[in-house]
Formats: C-alpha cells, sequence, structure tokens
C-alpha cells in the first residue's frame, strides 16, 4: 500500500495498469481519491449522499476517464460491475468507479460514512 498526503495509508487501495496509463482507487478515512494518468479526483466521504453498485459500465462510454451527459464522470478500466458515488453538491454529481470488488468498496465506504 503507498502513503498519501501526511504520511496517511488508505483503508483500501486497488491499482490498474491497463490502457497505458497507471490508475488507482484509493479510500482514505475521511476521503475517496480516482486516478487516472494524469487526472485525481477526491471524494470526501462527509459529501457522499448514496453509493451503489450498477451492472456494468454502458460500451459506448468507452474506457479511461470519460465526461458524460448529465454532469457524470466515469473513471472506466472495465465494464463490468462498477461503483457508482452520488455526491450531495458540487459540478460532478455522480462519479462512476470501475472497482475490482465493489461489494468490499461500498462497505468499507458505508463504515466510513457512519
Amino acid at each position: 500500500m503507498s502513503v498519501g498526503k501526511g504520511g496517511i495509508k488508505p483503508v483500501y487501495e486497488e491499482t490498474f495498469h491497463r490502457l497505458l496509463f497507471p490508475s488507482c482507487f484509493r479510500i482514505y478515512t475521511d476521503r475517496i481519491e480516482a486516478y487516472f494518468w494524469p487526472f485525481k479526483y477526491k471524494i470526501p466521504i462527509s459529501e457522499i449522499k448514496e453509493v451503489r453498485i450498477i451492472d456494468y459500465i454502458p460500451w459506448h462510454i468507452g474506457w479511461g476517464l470519460r465526461i458524460w451527459f448529465g454532469r457524470k464522470l466515469y473513471f472506466a478500466i472495465h465494464h463490468s460491475k462498477s461503483v457508482e458515488i452520488e455526491k450531495k453538491r458540487g459540478y460532478w454529481r455522480k462519479i462512476i468507479l470501475s472497482v475490482k470488488n465493489p461489494e468490499k468498496f461500498i462497505r468499507i465506504v458505508e463504515r466510513l460514512r457512519r
């Protein structure tokens, strides 16, 4: 596991090296970080309205970092089960993360939201 800002280790981390560019999803006690080179997006845990599993990312979204209509931001590494995070406010209201283990990812996020 890598060490984040201030020497804090993430609670959960997974990395990908597909599509020629590195990408990473991390959960810290106060935020989620999604990284797809060269873009990093942070979601404060306190800003999360809802988190859920979606069955798939549509094929027409493509792979990589995608901006979609309806103020959605996709970190699309694969097109199978993924996590959708809905925020309370901000420009990007829905962020879709194609994590390896959506069930575990959501369990950790829900535990931190309490």
